[in-house]
């Protein structure tokens, strides 16, 4: 018993010091600057909602103010630390200060807001919805006395018409056009390089979170129904098992299931495990587990060597989509026998 203890502890250390060796690589997937490109253009504009800024990023311009989901587009946060003014999310310019953008308007020479619609804007937290300035804006007096001009950006028929609106009210529809060819081209070659799971086949995604501070890690289990899902997993015929861990007793907040223990994977049993975020955070976690109760060494994923650190995506930065979808389809493709 001590032997067989001994030898699944090895192979439960060895499995999980795999899954860390692509860990600097995969971290959220977001627009460069290449050699000899020139710098964006700062517009006066303010720009809501996380599509809209990054299409217009890729297309050379950057919003002078923005209001995005910072809290979970990293990229984001890069461009209100660096070239743009934050505003806060799409509900905290509503609902916390409303008078945000009018005072934003007021007190600068920005005379243009650019918002972004698109149906289920944020499937975790649906309130952050750009369209709810659009009556706030249109009963402001500042709105009115500075001549401010308010357009909406439709998504709800795809990120091709989008890029191409955006091309047209940012100066920019010969960019637009390469960029439209440039993203369908890379969808299709993504698409193309899906594998097919085995039907009932199952994952766990584990997204970490590290406290420099505390220098504590913290892990959250997506659940079905989310962003992964729909662009993720599905696309491969995978399923999410995530619930299993609610269905043990842990609370559900915002598409996550919040939880102390990753104890609930032994009873789940996934065939694949993926760690998303601070993927160490989560390595901690699954050691300290597989440390208390010698079965994790027998979850598939582990006897396996399925477990994957690779980039989340929550439909922020769109024009990197297909570079998130290869980079999971060919991650997952051994794992699912179909190379």
């Amino acid at each position: 018993m001590t032997a067989l203890f001994s030898m699944r502890t090895r192979v439960f250390s060895a499995v999980m010091a795999l899954a860390l060796v692509p860990m600097a690589a995969t971290g959220a997937l977001a627009a460069k600057m290449g050699p000899g490109m020139a710098p964006p253009e700062r517009q006066p504009v303010v720009m809501v909602g996380d599509r809209l800024v990054n299409v217009a990023y890729h297309l050379g311009v950057i919003p002078q103010a923005m209001s995005i989901r910072g809290d979970i587009w990293d990229f984001g946060r890069t461009l209100a630390r660096t070239s743009s003014m934050i505003l806060g999310c799409p509900n905290y310019i509503v609902a916390k200060d409303p008078d945000m953008v009018p005072r934003t308007l007021r007190e600068s020479d920005i005379r243009r807001v650019l918002i972004e619609h698109t149906p289920g804007f944020d499937r975790h937290k649906p309130v952050r919805d750009p369209m709810n300035l659009v009556p706030l804006l249109e009963a402001s007096d500042a709105v009115e006395d500075l001549g401010v001009s308010v357009e909406v950006v439709d998504f709800s028929e795809g990120v091709a018409p989008a890029i191409r609106q955006i091309g047209t009210l940012i100066d920019r529809t010969e960019d637009a056009e390469a960029l439209v060819a440039t993203y369908e081209a890379d969808l299709e070659a993504a698409r193309a390089a899906l594998p097919s799971a085995a039907p009932g086949t199952t994952v766990v995604i584990l997204n970490g979170v590290h406290q420099d501070a505390t220098g504590k890690g913290f892990v959250r289990v997506e659940l079905p129904g989310g962003y992964a899902d729909t662009f993720l997993l599905e696309p491969m015929g995978l399923t999410n098992a995530g619930r299993g861990f609610v269905e043990a007793g842990a609370a559900a907040k915002h598409g996550f299931a919040m939880t102390g223990s990753l104890a609930p994977l032994a009873d789940i049993h996934p065939d694949i495990l993926v760690l998303t975020g601070d993927a160490d955070a989560v390595q901690r976690k699954l050691r300290q587990a597989g440390a208390r109760d010698p079965a994790f060494a027998d979850i598939p994923a582990i006897a396996d060597g399925a477990v994957f650190a690779l980039p989340a995506y929550y439909d922020s930065n769109v024009i990197e989509y297909p570079a998130v979808l290869r980079r999971w389809a060919v991650t997952l493709k051994t794992a699912l026998g179909d190379d």
